[in-house]
């Protein structure tokens, strides 16, 4: 399913968070004012403050283990298919097949 393009820019997502946080209104009533989804104004002022804090992302937590893990399938799959070429190949040369 393809992903649905942005319906706000990035400005405008930190500039509503920015209004929230700084007038310390409720984000229901604001949202209300503004027209906009509470839970989606939600995020953007939790990822606002994250960043004003210089807290860390925490998508990138998840990014290098994940990252790792589609590494690993690659050569165990580079590995298996290595040792197939190598058995193939000693056939074909009348080797006699390695033991271990």
């Amino acid at each position: 399913m393809a992903s649905q393009p942005a319906k706000y820019t990035d400005e405008f997502r930190r500039e509503t968070a920015d209004y929230i946080i700084s007038t310390g209104r409720p984000i229901t009533e604001c949202c209300a004012e503004l027209g906009l989804n509470s839970k989606t104004v939600n995020k953007w002022v939790q990822d606002r403050r994250r960043e004003l804090s210089g807290g860390p992302d925490p998508k990138a937590g998840d990014r290098e283990p994940r990252e790792a893990r589609r590494r690993i399938r690659e050569l165990e799959m580079e590995d298996t298919f290595l040792k197939k070429a190598a058995a193939f190949f000693a056939k074909e040369q009348g080797w006699p097949r390695a033991t271990g």
